[in-house]
């Protein structure tokens, strides 16, 4: 398996917060080609190493992402299939949606909530921050908006290490799943009984994801 991360080069505009003159914006949330990406960060189960890549030259820093990603079975991300892995196609990186296995996903799946309609009522709260805070009290080391804000300013390493951190959050949350088959939910501390990434492959091979709502309900 191969858990990953993307961080973005340019700022979304928030409503709540006035633009940072000085800084570039893309176009919102759905502008995947105008955010482009400053720097994947990823953890590699095979060789139980972190790995971090950015643009070099004509993309090489990627073509070794992309080399990882075709050479592992199962690729795990947080909200990865909704984001993460549309930013890559808009970059020329494919991260197949079959193989992707999305806690952020799973957790609403558990909670018998539709992965692909998002309620903020319902679905909101899910987030990394909290979901990590819930279940091992650690949060994240700062807030994903800021991080397009520092790569442009040229704390590029701020960034590495927010956006490997993130990865290493991301494992602990796997690793648990992998050994008890749940997670707390952030929400109101009860548990959330998730698919592993096998049975998540398997549902998906059989056409049988709706299962995992029913059962959940």
């Amino acid at each position: 398996m191969l858990i990953f991360d993307c961080e973005i080069v340019k700022a979304i505009e928030s409503r709540k917060e006035p633009r940072i003159e000085g800084i570039e914006y893309c176009k919102g949330w759905r502008d995947f080609e105008g955010m482009g990406i400053s720097v994947i960060g990823a953890y590699d189960y095979r060789t139980e190493r972190y790995r971090a890549f950015t643009a070099a030259g004509n993309g090489g820093g990627y073509d070794e992402f992309r080399g990882l990603v075709d050479e592992h079975d199962i690729v795990v991300g947080f909200n990865s299939i909704k984001f993460d892995n549309k930013l890559c196609a808009a970059h020329d990186i494919t991260v197949p949606d079959e193989k992707s296995y999305d806690i952020l996903r799973e957790m609403w799946l558990a909670a018998g909530l539709d992965p692909d309609t998002f309620n903020p009522k319902t679905h909101g709260g899910f987030g990394l921050d909290g979901t990590a805070g819930a279940n091992f009290k650690l949060n994240k080391t700062g807030h994903g908006g800021l991080a397009p804000v520092l790569w442009q300013r040229g704390c590029y390493g701020q960034v590495i290490d927010y956006c490997l951190e993130d990865v290493r959050l991301t494992k602990l949350l796997l690793d648990r799943i992998l050994r008890s088959g749940e997670l707390i939910d952030p929400r109101k501390a009860g548990r959330l009984f998730l698919r592993s990434p096998g049975e998540r492959m398997f549902a998906d091979e059989t056409g049988d994801e709706a299962r995992a709502v029913d059962e959940a309900v």
